[in-house]
């Protein structure tokens, strides 16, 4: 006997079943068939907030905050805007404002299941936190660090926040609100974020959470559509709502889901990526191998199959200098670029176990950021052969791991 486990390319290698000592391939609930409908359902009913249709009148100026790597973002958008419609909101009048990192495929495929004679309408921009035209001063936070937000947030009479719920204990995770604040700040706010120190200090990473919601609530932000993910590309929930409301509902549901709570450690874990470019990142890199480190036996293995083709970012690309580990750490704490967490976290994981990884990338840019290169799934069915225990992690990008002492 044998576990079948898809690669995000959807082959398939063998691990051996009797070594299995977690599988963790499928979704604990049903994906949305209808995503649109779910979340037009969801915003005539949100948690502890009245209907939407009600929170606005004749003339409201409405933007749309649409958060990186949401799943089915379309789908969720055209859920909005329908409800927007049948409430009498013109198309006029609402914008739509993606995060910085919106690839051009994202940017292109937003408002397709927005009828054309709506979508002609809408006016959608690409937030650029470089660009102090776009940008507007809001106030000083309680610890005096000027919060900043894209314009046309400021200027609206209503946000609507759109993001994904991941847990609580996920890599750099700051809240429901984290995607709003930093997202739709400033360039220096945003590399304050991205520092390794914000996610390795306990302390400091609660203050940046304290932060976020100031800064949404200094915006006037209570309100949040966040969506709950499921394998790759799927949705298995929509949450709309009070954002205190739907951060303590979408963490009850989010732990039935995605905590995963395995017997032991294992020698070998092998965590996927899977979804499309938007789920590609390095930055989902970082957040697969901290789910697969708390379930990696010390001098155990991490396999992370991907589709990444995304070149290493400037903080990774450090990994490969010809320094030690001591001095490369140094620069990185120091680093404030987007990758800098996940660069942080792979000098650490070197230390600790091998790293692996399969991706879209040639083996000499793997090998050079000291990580071993997968060519295809039948080396790592080898590698199920070398080791006496294994865990399987599906979509590791919004998993955790909570495994019992060995």
């Amino acid at each position: 006997m044998s576990q079948s486990v898809s690669s995000p390319e959807s082959a398939a290698w063998e691990l051996p079943a009797d070594r299995l000592v977690g599988d963790y391939s499928l979704p604990q609930c049903r994906p949305l068939d209808d995503p649109v409908a779910a979340v037009a359902a969801a915003l005539v009913t949100p948690l502890d907030f009245p209907p939407l249709s009600v929170c606005t009148v004749a003339g409201d100026q409405i933007a749309l905050a649409v958060d990186r790597g949401v799943p089915q973002a379309a789908a969720v958008v055209a859920g909005v805007m329908q409800t927007l419609i049948e409430a009498g909101v013109s198309p006029a009048n609402v914008a739509v404002v993606c995060a910085a990192e919106t690839s051009e495929a994202e940017y292109e495929q937003l408002l397709n299941l927005v009828p054309d004679e709506v979508r002609v309408q809408l006016r959608v921009e690409t937030h650029d936190p470089h660009d102090r035209q776009t940008l507007q001063y809001l106030a000083a936070s309680r610890s005096n660090k000027p919060i900043y937000f894209n314009r046309t947030l400021c200027d609206a009479d209503v946000v609507i926040p759109i993001g994904t719920m991941r847990l609580e204990s996920s890599l750099g995770y700051v809240g429901v609100h984290g995607g709003l604040f930093p997202a739709f700040s400033d360039d220096e706010t945003r590399r304050r974020f991205a520092a390794p120190s914000s996610a390795d200090h306990r302390a400091l990473h609660r203050r940046r959470h304290e932060e976020v919601d100031e800064a949404a609530w200094l915006l006037g932000v209570q309100f949040t559509v966040q969506v709950i993910p499921g394998p790759g590309d799927s949705i298995l929930q929509v949450l709309c709502g009070d954002a205190n409301r739907v951060a303590e509902e979408g963490q009850r549901r989010c732990q039935t889901v995605w905590l995963h709570s395995p017997p032991s450690r294992a020698g070998l874990v092998v965590a996927t990526i899977e979804g499309g470019d938007h789920q590609q990142t390095w930055e989902n890199i970082g957040r697969a191998l901290f789910a697969a480190l708390q379930a990696v036996d010390e001098q155990g293995a991490v396999v992370l199959c991907t589709n990444v083709r995304q070149p290493p970012g400037p903080a990774v690309r450090r990994l490969s200098a010809p320094r030690t580990s001591e001095e490369i750490l140094h620069a990185l704490r120091r680093d404030h670029s987007a990758d800098a967490i996940t660069a942080a976290l792979l000098l650490e994981s070197r230390q600790r176990c091998r790293v692996y990884l399969m991706s879209g990338l040639d083996e000499e840019t793997v090998e050079d950021l000291g990580l071993a290169h997968v060519r295809d799934q039948a080396q790592v069915g080898r590698l199920g052969q070398q080791y006496a225990s294994c865990i399987f992690l599906r979509s590791a990008q919004h998993a955790m791991v909570r495994a019992a002492e060995n």
